[in-house]
């Protein structure tokens, strides 16, 4: 904030004396007030001398509420200690805020700064800076001005006087926003215009931040996330956020904190089993971590709880059981303020509740980070406990306990009965929840999360005639609603952390049915929760497979860096047609590159990443860590450059890449041959290779035929689709390919003739390995047809999917005839054999032995005319069939009626009928439904798209599919 810079008003000279007399003064208190650290003896010194992580933020996205789970580390890392200049202009902030969850270091970070500057070692620009913590501004009842708040402050600046602020560079630094009790009303105090104007300090404040008053004043103001509202956003330049530790400090706090080297080491391994781990990025939980675990035995053996806070917070209290009455009374004073959100408390609050003064001595002698004292103005005692976290289990564990005791104390009844909290049934624990969900900041979410975790072990529920194995999963059952009810909310996240405090297994689906399916278009989803989400995710045991983030809200760059975490974590990403570009590359090499990654399957097609986005996966791929197995670029506008890139990828990191989709792109003339180079390496096991659809010619077969002469073992499939090989580049291929166990070529509307077709005949007798063809959309004509299915009866051919749609054949019956039990797929749509023809096929087939199970024959010239002989086909000579299409042909009802005969029959096993645009009308419906109601019938998928079937042909349809009696499941 205080950084050299251009500032926001003229820039001032120290040249007068008196200031410079003040300065010094106000260094010397500063130094001596600040020297010690704010937590105490407790406060481990490590916790002082390093530097935190941090990372800058909009306002606009900061998390309202403070989940338990931390990012485990993928933010920023900034350059320097205080970001506060803007990145793009070097010039000072007037007013920035800096957030973080409780106990992270907001105060740590703010007292370092104010040592640096009292001992002259940085910002010199910066003539004065006062502190006015919050907690201690609650003490200040009366009206005063500014200058009298700052002598109440530092009584010893009285002396040379505090004066003519308005001619000074001043800096004002306000801690711990969350901890204020009076109300900042930005809209109606009092608007003053001399600092000498005597008011109360919340309006004092909120004239200071809103400029009213010292307007070239620079205020820095921390808080947690929930408070963050309290401030309108229009007065705040800029926003940070304290990140906590990084790994490396966690371990070095650990070693530090535990004399015992040996047991550091065991509770650094005992925690990183889980991702419990990564709440120890907030310093205060490492404190309280350390504690429970120091002294732990046999730790070498025991099982971390991956992440139940419960347990450890059972063992920091059992600490204290000597010491009950204690106990009691700090549970009791933990709920009450935890009720109103107090987290900072004064004498008068202890007193409330039969606290003694001197609690917070008896925790600093046992060495607990439990419960701890402060000085503030005037020698007046604060207390607070020592994170946010005990606090709330204390309050939970009191509210428990105290349901099990009888109720004798009338004022105690009286206090559990007007918050309508716990009583140990699933009604009441209900009642918690919703109570929870209530609250604006937040501030109970944890409490409920601890309510649910101790509610476990405790015997309350049989003693009140409900049984704990029926009380539990019924409010398991509650969450699970509230949850999807409004799974946009921030809350949602603390309501999945409930379910894994309850150990319930279906949290992953349950954060994944979030994330794919039960978001409603329009939904208000904040960024800051996609990465909470995530990290949830990310945070279970072993890794997730995403098959497609279907999200039906913005898909975009931004979205994708906050789906990091869970992209790391997951062995499938699905991205397509998500709006991405060059930006979110940079996100994805990470992911390639990283030791730690899991993903093994990327699919970015239809995205523009161009050739600038490809190379940066490039580099990604290229690393030796990458593991990744299957990339898919179909349809990103990757030209020359980005073929190059993922050539030269290929030839340093040949081994683990499996399948590659280029589909749809743009190589050029030499953007294949690059290509090649990676390919033809020994190394390289690519299994599958698609260039559908990128204008390959002969030139391109020439350069795939070199990758298939230097590495031809391991090709599987290859799709070189919608490309003008012509008949020369695919004899090319063809020639090559019997080198390779292929078993699937896809040679989709290539501009073949009958010319080629003897070669592909020797292509399937010298590839006993091809189990799928597809020759559709090619000019084969019936003389090409005719000499591939005289070669699927010799023996080497085990074809089993064949794809002969629109190939210019007329002729069905006379060509099409062939003896083999391995096809299993036959497509012959499109072609224009007729009734004739078909009904002579169907007449031939009886004498050969086929498998078939998919027979596609749409758009034939077919009608009603072929029914009867494709019915006798159905009961006697297909006994294997389970499709038929036989879509696009006029068969009319009366077609339809007679081939509900070979449904009904016991020897059909037809399982999926298409019949979309085949005339038929409500009565072709009532046949088809007489058929389904048939014990007989087979059918569960029935498609009759594009029909004039009107309502009551749907209304019947529908009925049938509906009920539970009938087989029918889908119907279009």
């Amino acid at each position: 904030m205080f950084c050299p810079g251009k500032n926001l008003t003229d820039q001032r000279t120290v040249t007068d004396s008196h200031v410079g007399i003040l300065c010094s003064k106000l260094k010397s208190i500063l130094k001596k007030s600040y020297r010690s650290p704010p937590g105490g003896k407790t406060e481990h010194p490590f916790y002082i001398d390093c530097d935190l992580q941090y990372q800058a933020c909009e306002s606009s996205e900061v998390n309202q509420h403070e989940y338990i789970l931390i990012d485990p580390g993928y933010s920023k890392r900034c350059e320097t200690l205080y970001p506060f200049v803007h990145s793009e202009v070097d010039q000072l902030i007037k007013t920035a805020l800096t957030i973080g969850v409780s106990g992270i270091g907001k105060s740590v970070t703010m007292q370092r700064f104010i040592l640096n500057w009292a001992e002259g070692k940085g910002y010199p620009e910066v003539q004065l800076i006062f502190p006015l913590p919050f907690r201690q501004l609650n003490l200040v009842k009366d009206r005063l001005n500014l200058i009298e708040l700052l002598y109440r402050f530092f009584p010893e600046l009285m002396d040379p006087g505090i004066s003519d602020l308005e001619s000074c560079r001043v800096g004002f630094i306000f801690d711990g926003l969350d901890e204020f009790r009076s109300c900042l009303d930005f809209k109606n105090n009092l608007k003053m215009t001399d600092v000498k104007e005597a008011v109360c300090v919340s309006t004092l404040l909120t004239n200071l931040i809103a400029g009213n008053i010292l307007p070239s004043a620079h205020i820095w103001i921390t808080s947690r996330p929930a408070a963050v509202s309290r401030i309108p956003s229009q007065y705040i330049n800029e926003v940070t956020e304290i990140k906590g530790f990084s790994d490396v400090q966690k371990e070095e706090f650990f070693r530090r904190a535990i004399r015992d080297k040996n047991q550091a080491e065991a509770v650094i391994t005992y925690l990183k089993a889980s991702k419990l781990y990564d709440l120890c990025r907030i310093p205060s939980i490492c404190s309280i971590v350390a504690s429970v675990l120091e002294k732990k035995s046999n730790i070498y053996h025991k099982k971390c709880e991956p992440f139940a806070l419960t347990p450890f917070y059972d063992v920091l209290l059992h600490s204290l059981t000597k010491n009950v009455n204690i106990v009691d009374k700090m549970g009791k004073l933990a709920f009450m303020q935890l009720m109103k959100g107090i987290t900072v408390l004064y004498e008068e609050d202890l007193r409330e509740c039969n606290v003694e003064f001197h609690v917070a001595d008896v925790c600093t002698d046992l060495k607990l980070p439990i419960f701890r004292e402060d000085v503030g103005l005037h020698q007046t005692k604060m207390y607070y406990f020592a994170h946010t976290t005990i606090q709330e289990f204390f309050a939970a564990k009191w509210i428990i306990q105290s349901n099990g005791s009888p109720l004798c104390n009338i004022n105690l009844k009286t206090l559990r009965e007007e918050h309508l909290w716990f009583f140990p049934d699933a009604c009441h624990l209900k009642r918690a929840v919703d109570k929870t969900l209530q609250s604006q900041t937040g501030h109970l979410d944890l409490f409920l999360r601890f309510l649910l975790g101790i509610s476990q072990t405790v015997e309350l529920f049989s003693q009140y005639g409900c049984p704990l194995s029926t009380a539990l999963p019924e409010i398991l059952e509650y969450i699970k609603e509230k949850v999807m009810e409004n799974p946009a909310s921030p809350r949602t996240l603390n309501l999945l952390n409930c379910m894994r405090e309850l150990k319930d297994d279906s949290l992953t689906n349950m954060a994944m049915a979030i994330l794919t399916k039960k978001i409603k278009p329009g939904a208000k989803y904040p960024r800051a929760h996609w990465l909470d989400l995530a990290t949830f995710l990310m945070a279970e045991n072993n890794p997730k497979n995403i098959c497609g983030i279907e999200l039906n809200i913005s898909r975009d760059d931004k979205q994708i860096h906050r789906l990091l975490p869970i992209i790391k974590a997951s062995k499938t990403a699905s991205l397509k047609y998500h709006n991405l570009t060059v930006k979110s590359c940079e996100v994805f090499a990470t992911v390639l590159s990283s030791k730690v990654s899991f993903l093994r399957g990327l699919d970015l097609s239809f995205n523009t990443l161009k050739d600038t986005g490809v190379q940066l996966l490039a580099d990604g791929l290229a690393e030796p860590h990458c593991r990744l197995e299957r990339l898919k670029l179909s349809g990103c506008r990757v030209k020359q450059k980005g073929f190059a890139a993922l050539g030269k990828a290929l030839q340093s990191n040949p081994s683990h890449l499996r399948e590659l989709d280029l589909s749809c792109n743009e190589p050029g003339e030499s953007g294949v041959f690059h290509l090649v180079e990676g390919l033809k390496v020994v190394k390289c096991k690519l299994q599958v290779l698609k260039l559908s659809n990128c204008q390959l010619g002969l030139q391109q077969c020439q350069a795939l035929v070199g990758y298939l002469k230097d590495n031809p073992q391991h090709l599987r499939a290859l799709d070189v689709s919608i490309n003008h090989l012509g008949d020369k580049g695919v004899s090319l291929l063809i020639d090559w390919l019997k080198f390779t166990p292929i078993d699937k070529l896809e040679l989709y509307c290539c501009q073949l003739t009958e010319k080629c077709c003897k070669n592909i005949v020797w292509c399937l007798v010298d590839l006993p390995s091809l189990r799928e063809l597809n020759l559709s959309n090619n000019n084969l004509k019936n003389e090409g047809v005719q000499m591939l299915c005289n070669s699927f009866g010799l023996p080497p051919s085990q074809l089993e999917i064949l794809n002969l749609a629109s190939c210019g054949c007329n002729l069905l019956a006379k060509y099409i005839m062939f003896d083999s039990t391995s096809l299993k797929v036959l497509d012959v749509s499109r072609n224009h054999f007729g009734d004739k023809d078909v009904k002579t096929f169907f007449l031939f087939i009886q004498t050969f032995s086929l498998s078939l199970e998919t027979l596609r024959l749409s758009d034939c010239k077919l009608t009603d005319e072929c029914c009867l002989k494709l019915v006798e086909a159905l009961c006697f000579n297909l006994p294997n069939l389970k499709e038929l299409d036989l879509s696009e042909n006029k068969l009319g009802d009366s077609g339809v009626k007679i081939l509900c005969r070979a449904l009904i029959s016991p020897t059909c096993k037809l399982e999926t009928l298409f019949l979309a645009c085949c005339g038929i009308t409500s009565d072709g419906c009532s046949s088809l439904a007489l058929a389904l109601k048939s014990n007989q019938c087979n059918i569960t998928e029935l498609s009759l798209v594009r029909n004039d079937t009107g309502e009551e042909g749907l209304r019947i349809l529908s009925a049938i599919r509906d009920d539970p009696r009938y087989k029918l499941l889908n119907l279009e």
